[in-house]
């Protein structure tokens, strides 16, 4: 019998956290899944940590890169070797609810959908803890904007192949598939009482000073805006235009705020504008101040 669901993921030096999110996965109530685990040329204790699960179960696919190619390239991989009719991914150092697989799941065949998207995540920093659970007004936005991680959706799996979505091979990797995700489903489907339980700590690629290298992020909105203007069919040419800023100005945010030199931030400012156009700082805070308005709010749906 073919696994109802494939979880797919990445590990790269990840040996203080993976036994929890092994632990989180396996024993889900939704048992009939194989779970592809890519080890990205760790040189911590983390294979002989998977080494060691995999000898207990066998629903555990073992795959070693033969160097380090990063999460895109690794989540690439794990698609090729998946059997599963679903597709999820969970991050090495986060877990999972025991009944989140079986959740997401339910939702996506009850809908007849390609894509779900999980509506509650809870963050954890220094201890702390704090869920976030959107009201899920728009449903494509959800999946491209707001939930655009491919570790808080499972997917169709014959949606992600004959449609061709890989994550790219840079910084900002998750942006590109999450536009087409959204672009080209036709029913996406949503799950608001299971959760995603994501780990926030210092040092990690999502919260440091950033880079040159950082700066392809902003890159991949031109690669999206090329994809929509090469298509002549598209509908709602100036809705995906505005989800395409919005989302936009959230990775602009991220960089300028960790941009902690003047000569970074001005940089961050030149990518931005040579997409988008015209811009100033002041239309940044003006832009933080509502979008900070609008996340305030929708958690408070969400907590009603």
């Amino acid at each position: 019998m073919k696994p109802k669901l494939t979880v797919i993921i990445p590990v790269y030096n990840a040996e203080k956290y993976i036994e929890r999110m092994l632990d989180s996965v396996l024993s889900q109530t939704l048992t009939n899944i194989e779970v592809i685990i890519i080890n990205d040329c760790s040189s911590d204790l983390s294979w002989d940590i998977l080494l060691k699960y995999a000898k207990k179960d066998k629903r555990i696919i073992l795959l070693n890169n033969t160097k380090n190619v990063g999460t895109g390239a690794s989540r690439n991989k794990g698609i090729i070797y998946a059997t599963g009719k679903y597709i999820g991914f969970v991050d090495n150092d986060d877990w999972v609810d025991n009944d989140y697989f079986e959740k997401m799941v339910s939702k996506i065949e009850e809908n007849n959908s390609e894509v779900c998207v999980c509506m509650k995540i809870t963050n954890h920093t220094n201890g702390k803890s704090k869920t976030h659970l959107i009201e899920p007004n728009d449903l494509k936005e959800a999946v491209f904007v707001q939930r655009t991680a491919p570790w808080a959706k499972i997917f169709s799996r014959e949606f992600l192949v004959l449609n061709k979505i890989k994550f790219d091979l840079t910084r900002g990797e998750d942006i590109f598939p999450a536009f087409l995700s959204s672009y080209l489903s036709c029913n996406i489907a949503y799950c608001t009482d299971t959760s995603y339980h994501c780990r926030i700590r210092q040092g990690s690629i999502s919260h440091k000073e950033i880079t040159d290298f950082d700066l392809e992020e902003i890159k991949v909105y031109k690669k999206i805006i090329e994809y929509l203007n090469e298509n002549t069919n598209t509908i709602n040419k100036d809705y995906w235009i505005k989800k395409i800023k919005k989302r936009g100005m959230i990775s602009f945010d991220f960089l300028y705020s960790n941009s902690f030199t003047k000569e970074m931030k001005e940089k961050v400012i030149k990518e931005y504008k040579g997409i988008f156009g015209k811009f100033s700082v002041l239309d940044y805070y003006i832009w933080k101040l509502l979008y900070k308005k609008e996340k305030f709010l929708s958690y408070l749906k969400g907590k009603n």
